[in-house]
């Protein structure tokens, strides 16, 4: 703890978001006005998002409130940790701390959306940096993504450490280990609040290692040596990357890359020096699939979570004339399904059946590892950094739970452990733990198009996809007097004999709510009340909530 002749601080934790879901990533630690941000990550849309891009926390807080912002803190490379950045650093300027691979991965991706005058500071491997008030180390843990580190922020009530992502990798693909000695270390010394990776809480075990992956993908290689092969992985997963381009040298097989991300990160990693020299020779264009002996390809590609706009769904559905894919084709799932995302990925691969291809994925065959420790690797962590506090993180409920309960019955927390949830505070003293103020956790949308948009516009998009609209148009004299009848239209909601009635009784209703209108109400007040009626009864006569749009026009 810093020494002080004052009163220590008391230090803030707020969760912006990543608790009780996969994505969105995102805290503040603050002591006093002095802050610093870990992570602000994406989530991808849940199927009832209809628009949507992507998904943000809620970092308005850290816009709002009176901070002196320091900088943010990135734990490691994915998306959910760093896609939300160009958001929150259009807003607000700052400087970033990580890894010189995180780092590379952040300025590519704020590159891409236009975002400059940043600052990086690449730490390396156990260093230390001032941040604000704020000493910060990074220690290297093993994840799926090369560069990933947990962060230890130190602050006046003690060390709170944040484990990032992590699994605990004996044999890992680039041989860079995991920091289990510092963080006995700083056990010993005295850590006041862990902040640690719940996804896999709720799995008994460990993970097995990455480079176990490599020698099933060998294997699964040489049982398909007649055939085409494509592995589809998370573009970002180079570890795994770099173990099916490996299989692929070793059986001889050139390599095809499809898909943006993927070639966009590939040549990064390259130009990091994270693949053996020479990786990237001999590479073929997907335009050239076609000529070549499907035994002498592998194509590695996204769409490992059935995305519409991914490679392999345009492949799969025929969208894109690069090859066509047919019985002679294998197709290696090389990841996890995130839940939610089930009835996508099995809609490809009831496709992918369809036109005779041969597919394989982790339930059949171990092509996959996760990057996320399970319970056995998880009580091995709490139990070595023997914190005061604890606060399981990222992930579903079920996994902040699961981890929670590990916590208690390791008897390694010397205090409390405590469930959070997005928009939760924490503080931080002599005392203890206390509850502090929560705010919205609220989600916020983006739509690549348009921009931000808020709950209702998503609600209105809801309507619209499972009701349909309802719209009436009226004209309207000086003295509210109607011109003519109402028009009343309607778009994906009912088609059958009850349309014309239905549609004749609301422009009954209209007219009524019209003839209800008294003089000091105005336009305002009535498409307001036209709302309520007509979706009050529409509800009422066919149990469905279509989207109702009031025209009023004033001659």
């Amino acid at each position: 703890m810093n020494s002080s002749a004052a009163t220590p601080q008391l230090v803030s934790v707020r969760f912006l978001g990543g608790l009780g879901e996969i994505g969105r990533n995102c805290l503040v630690i603050t002591q006093g006005r002095d802050a610093v941000v870990i992570d602000c990550g994406v989530m991808f849309p849940k199927a009832d998002m209809p628009g949507v891009d992507v998904v943000l926390p809620d970092y308005r807080y850290l816009i709002e409130a009176d901070l002196d912002l320091h900088g943010v803190l990135v734990t490691h490379g994915h998306e959910d940790h760093i896609g939300a950045l160009p958001h929150l650093l259009r807003e607000r300027v700052m400087p970033i701390y990580g890894s010189p691979v995180t780092l590379a991965f952040a300025r590519s991706r704020l590159e891409q959306s236009g975002v400059s005058g940043i600052s990086y500071h690449e730490i390396d491997d156990y260093g230390s940096v001032r941040v604000g008030p704020f000493d910060v180390e990074f220690i290297p843990v093993t994840h799926s993504i090369p560069g990933a580190t947990a962060i230890v922020v130190s602050t006046e009530q003690g060390l709170i450490l944040h484990t990032g992502d992590f699994k605990i990798d004996r044999t890992p693909v680039d041989h860079r280990a995991f920091g289990l000695d510092r963080m006995a270390t700083l056990g010993a010394a005295g850590v006041r609040l862990l902040l640690s990776d719940s996804t896999n809480a709720d799995e008994p075990g460990s993970s097995n290692s990455e480079s176990s992956v490599g020698l099933v993908l060998s294997e699964v290689f040489a049982e398909n040596q007649d055939r085409r092969l494509t592995v589809v992985c998370f573009a970002s997963h180079l570890h795994r990357i770099q173990q099916i381009m490996a299989a692929c040298r070793a059986s001889g097989r050139k390599i095809c890359l499809v898909g943006r991300s993927l070639q966009r990160n590939v040549k990064l990693a390259d130009q990091l020096g994270l693949f053996p020299a020479g990786a990237l020779e001999g590479f073929v264009d997907v335009e050239v699939i076609d000529d070549l002996d499907p035994a002498s390809v592998c194509v590695i590609a996204t769409g490992s979570q059935g995305e519409h706009s991914s490679a392999l769904h345009r492949l799969a559905f025929a969208k894109d004339p690069w090859f066509e894919m047919g019985d002679r084709d294998t197709v290696i799932f090389s990841s996890d399904t995130i839940p939610g995302n089930e009835s996508a990925v099995y809609r490809v691969i009831n496709q992918l059946a369809r036109l005779g291809v041969r597919a394989i994925y982790p339930s059949v065959r171990r092509v996959h590892s996760s990057g996320h420790a399970r319970r056995d690797e998880l009580e091995l962590l709490i139990t070595l950094v023997r914190p005061e506090f604890f606060i399981p993180v990222h992930g579903e409920y079920r996994h902040l739970a699961a981890h929670h309960q590990l916590a208690l019955t390791t008897g390694a927390v010397a205090g409390e452990a405590r469930i959070c949830d997005d928009g939760d505070e924490v503080l931080l003293s002599e005392q203890g733990l206390a509850w502090g103020e929560s705010r919205s956790g609220d989600y916020l949308y983006v739509d690549g198009k348009v921009g931000d948009i808020n709950a209702s516009v998503l609600r209105d998009r809801r309507s619209l996809s499972a009701d349909g609209i309802v719209v009436a148009a009226l004209t309207m004299a000086e003295g509210r007097q109607l011109v003519g009848d109402p028009e009343i239209f309607s778009f994906g909601w009912v088609h059958d004999e009850r349309e014309e009635g239905l549609l004749l009784a609301i422009r009954d209703v209209v007219s009524a709510t019209v003839v209800g209108l008294r003089p000091d109400q105005g336009v305002s007040h009535l498409k307001d009340q036209l709302k309520r009626r007509v979706g009050k009864y529409v509800r009422e006569q066919t149990k469905r909530r279509p989207l109702v749009v009031p025209l009023v026009i004033e001659v």
